[in-house]
């Protein structure tokens, strides 16, 4: 009897080594396939119709995420092309965009699409690729992919999230509005030179508090303005390259005194034995002086 039993072990376990050589050999074979793999890479424009385009097309193409990059071109940067990968340009597609916002909004949470939302207007060359696979991760985990800070793709979201929201609230800070005419109308106006696309959140915030004023936000960077009429919405548009040149001439070209005022003001209350360049600068780094009214250039008028 003993001898039987050792005999069915002995057969078991023989069974069972040739099972687990089977089974270790597709594994080798399928990663041998998937080293093989060649990466796909889709192009699209840095544009959030662009981005979502690419999103939904790569989610769709079933292609592997392992094996799924987004790149987007920035007519600044060098393109790179990597060997054994196959790239896919993308055409933008509003519906495409749309369908993929609505899916995140329904089955991850506002505070996800939030998240790609200001991520797909910051100035990451990896912003698309952390989008997508951002949203990835959303499907599986559901509304706590925002606090999964230990997978990677979540935490450079939050990164990203984290510098283009400072960037918003320090404008919220050292925007400086300066009264002009247009069109006949005072108008109050100011300009803003983000690396990010932050003129939502200011636009919102100054409606908010200069709702009975009309004043235009122009962004310098991104070429677009916010525009305000008292007691309505705000609304934004892209601007032609001779509507930028005209904003451009009208900084500086308002009302001097009061601008003047400020900056005797500004001057007359530093304590010249108590300057500290360093702790200024951290406080107020020198990327958002260029267009503050204590700053320019100018001499304050002796009249």
């Amino acid at each position: 009897m003993r001898e039987g039993q050792a005999g069915c072990g002995a057969g078991l376990s023989i069974s069972g080594y040739l099972f687990a050589g089977f089974w270790w050999k597709d594994r080798f074979l399928k990663g041998v396939v998937s080293i093989m793999k060649q990466m796909r890479v889709y192009r699209c424009e840095d544009t959030p119709e662009s981005i979502f385009t690419a999103v939904y097309d790569a989610g769709k193409s079933a292609y592997g995420h392992d094996h799924i990059r987004l790149e987007v071109i920035m007519p600044e940067a060098e393109q790179n092309y990597t060997l054994f990968s196959e790239y896919v340009d993308v055409q933008p597609d509003p519906e495409k965009m749309q369908k993929v916002l609505r899916t995140v909004r329904s089955r991850i949470s506002e505070t996800a699409y939030e998240y790609i939302m200001t991520a797909a207007g910051s100035r990451q060359p990896d912003k698309a690729d952390v989008i997508y696979h951002f949203i990835v991760y959303g499907f599986a985990l559901g509304r706590k992919v925002t606090e999964a800070l230990h997978v990677p793709w979540v935490q450079r979201m939050f990164e990203i999230y984290r510098r283009s929201r400072n960037e918003a609230h320090y404008y919220l800070e050292f925007i400086r509005f300066e009264e002009i005419s247009w069109q006949g109308q005072a108008v109050l106006y100011a300009v803003i030179e983000p690396e990010n696309e932050v003129i939502d959140t200011v636009a919102s915030h100054f409606t908010d508090r200069l709702n009975p004023e009309w004043f235009i936000i122009y962004d310098k960077t991104h070429h677009k303005a916010a525009f305000h009429n008292p007691g309505r919405r705000w609304y934004q548009r892209m601007l032609e390259p001779d509507e930028c040149i005209l904003l451009d001439r009208l900084e500086h070209s308002g009302e001097r005194e009061y601008a003047d005022l400020w900056k005797a003001f500004f001057e007359s209350i530093a304590i010249p034995e108590r300057e500290n360049a360093d702790l200024q600068r951290t406080n107020l780094p020198l990327h958002y002086r260029k267009h503050m009214t204590e700053f320019e250039s100018h001499r304050i008028s002796q009249n």
